[in-house]
């Protein structure tokens, strides 16, 4: 399927929602949720205007958007496919983990965490400043919520937790006291599903979020005003939504997961780590929507979730930046010859110019080492970088391309 393709199915099925969601207004059943349809658990299945069966996507998908604006309405299907993914993640390989970010409060973060507390699988609650041991021993069989990110003094600590725990087989060890009083070595399982909100994209260390899929909130205008979640209003639709998720799981399982062990053409041009984290999410919606007229447009709106949440993962970091400067350089000069120093001066034109200590680390990063060189001129022999063209188009190519455009990311 060709990009303009999905970009039409998209498109179309945007305004499709967007005029469901008015007519749903002017009816006066958003308060109501969706009014009959749940009666004797069957959340699932509901008859939509065009003779087709609503499915558990359709279902989760409405539930949080009566109340939590997505400036992408693509993103509710994303969402959605993740709540479902909580109560089987370990049939997956990779668990993506939500991040919900705002340049300021009150976006709607917090209510996003919420209903993710009263859907997803064996939720651990909603934590606000996690330890480190609280991080790595109630991670297995839950999933974890965490609110102001940003406020959290202990995020390095963190850190390892969270890098290793979006991927089956993710461990730390920790030293337990045994009954003698002696310490005995543990391993503690920190897979686990993961949603974590915060003020800014900076919260998160940029491995930590390559794991992520980052959902851009923003503060609701009057005309996008949703309904405030009150858990007295929608406790028993709630706890019929879960087990209506936990019986469609269960009955869907083993065709979800051969559907997973199968590779997703149209996700050929994404990264290796955005296939890892997007596969579970494209199982569960292949199968919710198998036989369908809509599969194809399901599939176009998830591929377009993926690309908005995952596109802050492929920024251009100032290393990068550095990178394609220093070859951009040897256009004139090759090998270009310098140490630190000298190399830092030739970078005085970047937005974000690094200082002699951070070229030096890059550098060494990527594999760059000095040596005793001298310079045009004639100048004495000294300790210094000869960085070739072909070298750095080697760096370039491998750790800091551009996407082409139109390319998926």
């Amino acid at each position: 399927m060709g990009s303009e393709q999905v970009r039409d199915l998209v498109a179309n099925a945007m305004a499709e929602q967007q005029a469901a969601a008015s007519e749903k207004v002017a009816a006066g059943e958003q308060k109501n949720g969706t009014g009959d349809n749940h009666g004797e658990g069957k959340v699932f299945y509901t008859k939509l205007r065009d003779g087709c069966t609503e499915t558990v996507i359709d279902t989760v998908a409405n539930f949080v958007r009566r109340f939590v604006f997505f400036k992408g309405p693509c993103l509710y299907i994303l969402v959605a496919a993740w709540i479902v993914a909580t109560y089987m993640y370990k049939d997956f390989d990779y668990t993506g983990y939500l991040l919900l970010h705002s340049p300021e409060p009150e976006s709607g973060k917090t209510t996003v965490l919420e209903i993710l507390n009263h859907l997803v699988a064996n939720s651990g609650g909603l934590e606000i400043s996690p330890t480190e041991a609280n991080l790595f021993r109630t991670a297995d069989g839950y999933t974890q919520l965490f609110d102001e990110v940003d406020a959290w003094s202990n995020r390095e600590l963190l850190r390892s937790v969270l890098n290793a725990g979006f991927k089956k087989g993710g461990v730390v060890t920790r030293s337990e006291k045994g009954e003698k009083g002696n310490f005995i070595p543990k391993k503690f399982s920190v897979y686990a599903p993961r949603a974590l909100a915060g003020i800014g994209m900076n919260i998160l260390h940029r491995t930590t979020l390559d794991r992520t899929f980052a959902i851009a909130m923003v503060r609701q205008k009057s005309s996008e005003k949703r309904e405030r979640l009150r858990l007295r209003d929608v406790g028993e639709e709630v706890a019929m939504l879960r087990k209506s998720i936990a019986e469609w799981v269960e009955k869907n399982r083993i065709a979800i997961n051969a559907r997973y062990r199968k590779p997703f053409e149209y996700f050929e041009k994404f990264r290796d780590r955005t296939i890892d984290i997007a596969e579970p999410a494209a199982s569960i919606v292949e199968i919710a929507f198998r036989g369908s007229s809509e599969l194809e447009c399901k599939r176009g709106e998830l591929l377009e979730a993926i690309r908005m949440t995952r596109s802050e993962q492929r920024s251009e970091t100032s290393d990068h930046a550095v990178l394609r400067h220093l070859l951009t350089l040897t256009e004139t000069e090759d090998p270009l010859v310098g140490n630190a120093s000298e190399l830092v001066a030739l970078c005085g034109n970047l937005a974000e110019p690094p200082n002699e200590y951070a070229l030096g680390t890059m550098l060494k990063r990527y594999g760059f080492k000095t040596k005793s060189v001298r310079k045009k001129g004639g100048d004495s022999p000294k300790h210094r970088y000869s960085l070739t063209r072909k070298s750095l188009q080697e760096a370039v190519d491998r750790w800091a391309p551009v996407a082409a455009e139109g390319e998926a990311e």
